[in-house]
């Protein structure tokens, strides 16, 4: 048996990796070209979906509580984040180094596109929902694909003030 080529297993895993890889860039070329509520819309289900793997790959727990998750965060995530909390306000600044944290982004699927970030700031949204039972809006400040070196979200927890825990 030649010890070059890879087991057939591997080959044709391997082929169907490409070809999903190939439909995924289509699908986001196109995505890019949507309006604003439509890309919206698909990103949200998109990182619902991501969120869901990155819980399953992960090691938090659900539910906890605010400042549990907030503190899990800070190295339980896809890379460094920095967290400030002020009352009902959150900064919240993942440390990137000018890359974007996307898997489809980094194994070069998909282009890097402002558009893509909506995802990032639906998955921070999702993530609080799901793990904390907290609604919050999300606010994008800079991210890799505007050219900045970390991506940072203004998140604001809402709700009553007796439903903003504090440490």
């Amino acid at each position: 048996m030649d010890k070059h080529k890879p087991p057939a297993e591997d080959w044709a895993l391997e082929l169907m990796r490409d070809f999903q890889d190939k439909i995924t860039c289509g699908l986001y070329d196109a995505i890019y070209h949507l309006d604003q509520g439509s890309v919206e819309t698909l990103m949200r289900a998109q990182a619902h979906s991501c969120v869901g793997a990155f819980l399953e790959l992960g090691t938090l727990r659900t539910p906890m509580s605010l400042d549990a998750f907030l503190d899990a965060m800070r190295i339980a995530g896809p890379s460094q984040i920095n967290i400030e909390r002020e009352g009902n306000v959150i900064h919240w600044s993942e440390q990137h180094d000018g890359q974007c944290v996307c898997p489809f982004v980094r194994r070069r699927v998909v282009r890097l596109d402002p558009k893509l970030c909506l995802c990032g700031a639906h998955w921070v949204k999702e993530l609080f929902r799901t793990v904390t039972h907290t609604e919050v809006d999300v606010e994008i400040l800079d991210t890799a694909a505007t050219g900045a070196r970390n991506c940072s979200f203004l998140i604001t927890v809402q709700g009553p003030p007796d439903r903003v825990e504090m440490h």
